[in-house]
């Protein structure tokens, strides 16, 4: 795994220093996004992924590693919706969730996705492609909840989780879930111009219900939104109440897939105190800045704690993929 991103011996692999800034790097370090988009995109590249054309995602790429179903004894292990619907809870109050308007003048959630990538078709199909791979892997190990986060603030996990989201919510009869627990710079809400109820950790506290917090612009997606910004953003996640009243709302709602916006893991230690409630990550890697001794740093953190499901490359460049 480790050797996967590994760069010249000019650039510096160690663990980065707190006190300096992520992104920065020695000047034979830069440009990066050529690098990173061939070893991502080329010779690491799963057999499965083989035939797929490059040229066909412009600006978006995945890489998965696909883990063998996991068993317990001779039961296969259920995600928490199922287990926790077998022990008496009640399914029915995803109809009772209020209903809102998408914004920006969108009618559906298609017409959401596509005001987001502004009519890219491209890029259209590389999410429907990543939700394809995605849900094909959750399915087959019987997973559900996702963390979506990068190792750097700006590298679009927001647009990453809120167009999987949308394109997730497009399969008829599903039930998506997307929640913005990024609380040091909540923007799910603004990116889709939705309001709703603001202070998620009102939720996370069992303070209010997932019914008096959640709204549901779709049939098939609820959201979590997030206005607030508390002081003790780490310290919310790491509660034991945040766990059981997660728990408690998937066992409710029953949906297929939990989606969860978190900030940047080399920034803050918000992710590292949510792992306990995830089945597994998705990390948002910026081309033209995430570093690969950053992707390996957060590889290194995240190993034997929970999966790493992908990297998805963001901004990649057309010359990085004729290269």
């Amino acid at each position: 795994m480790l050797e996967r991103y590994k760069t010249t011996s000019g650039r510096r692999t160690q663990r980065p220093s707190a006190r300096q800034p992520q992104d920065t790097a020695a000047p034979d370090a830069l440009p990066f996004d050529l690098e990173l988009t061939r070893r991502v995109n080329g010779q690491f590249m799963p057999a499965r992924w083989g035939t797929r054309d490059p040229d066909d995602a412009p600006l978006v790429d995945a890489y998965y590693d696909l883990q063998p179903t996991e068993f317990e004894g001779n039961t296969m292990l259920m995600p928490a919706a199922q287990m926790a619907a077998l022990h008496g809870y009640d399914a029915g109050t995803w109809d009772d969730l209020a209903t809102v308007p998408f914004g920006h003048g969108a009618q559906t959630a298609l017409d959401a996705q596509m005001g987001l990538v502004q009519g890219d078709m491209a890029m259209m199909r590389v999410f429907d492609d990543l939700r394809t791979q995605l849900l094909q892997t959750l399915h087959s190990q019987v997973w559900n909840r996702i963390a979506v986060t990068a190792p750097t603030s700006g590298c679009g996990a927001t647009f990453t989780a809120v167009n999987l989201a949308l394109s997730i919510s497009r399969i008829p009869q599903s039930r998506t879930v997307l929640m913005d627990l990024n609380q040091r710079a909540p923007a799910i809400a603004p990116m889709l111009d939705i309001r709703g109820p603001g202070d998620i950790h009102r939720l996370l506290s069992g303070a209010i219900t997932a019914e008096d917090h959640l709204v549901r612009p779709s049939e098939t997606l609820a959201l979590g939104l997030n206005n607030a910004r508390p002081q003790n953003p780490s310290e919310i996640l790491h509660a034991r109440s945040t766990g059981e009243v997660l728990e408690d709302m998937i066992g409710t709602l029953t949906p297929d897939i939990m989606l969860y916006d978190l900030p940047a893991m080399l920034e803050h230690d918000d992710l590292e105190a949510f792992l306990p409630q995830v089945d597994g990550v998705l990390l948002v890697a910026d081309a033209t800045r995430t570093l690969a001794s950053q992707i390996t740093e957060c590889e290194r953190r995240l190993e034997g704690k929970t999966n790493l499901l992908g990297i998805i490359l963001n901004r990649t460049r057309p010359q990085a993929r004729a290269a």
